[in-house]
C-alpha cells in the first residue's frame, strides 16, 4: 500500500453537502452526478438512501498551510467551528468543523 486515496462519506442532502463544501469550506468540486460529489480532496459526498441513518463517529483530517488563517477565513464566510485552533498533544495545531450530516472534520498542520 502506498497511500491513502479517497474517503467516502455519506450524507442525506448532496445539495446542501456540496454547497458546504464549495461555498463555505473552499474545496472545489469534480464530478457530480444525482448520487454523488467528488470534491478536490479525496472526499467523496454519496447520497445515502433514503431512511438510513449517517453513522456517527467520522473523522477526517485535513492538512491545511494556515491553521489560524483558514480558521479566520472559514468563520468569516459563516462556518462555525467546534472549537478554536489549538495545539494537541500528539502534534499538530488544528480545529474542528462539522459538516451538515456531523461529520467531522479536524484542519491541521503539523507543529
Amino acid at each position: 500500500m502506498r497511500q491513502l486515496d479517497h474517503v467516502h462519506l455519506p450524507v442525506s442532502k448532496l445539495d446542501r453537502s456540496i454547497a458546504f463544501y464549495r461555498d463555505l469550506v473552499g474545496f472545489g468540486v469534480g464530478h457530480t452526478d444525482e448520487n454523488m460529489a467528488v470534491l478536490e480532496v479525496g472526499i467523496l459526498l454519496d447520497l445515502a438512501p433514503e431512511g438510513q441513518k449517517i453513522p456517527a463517529g467520522v473523522v477526517v483530517g485535513i492538512e491545511v498551510d494556515q491553521v489560524d488563517a483558514f480558521y479566520r477565513e472559514l468563520t468569516a464566510r459563516g462556518v462555525e467551528p467546534k472549537d478554536t485552533p489549538e495545539d494537541r498533544p500528539w502534534g499538530v495545531r488544528s480545529f474542528y468543523v462539522a459538516d451538515p450530516d456531523g461529520h467531522q472534520l479536524e484542519f491541521e498542520r503539523p507543529l
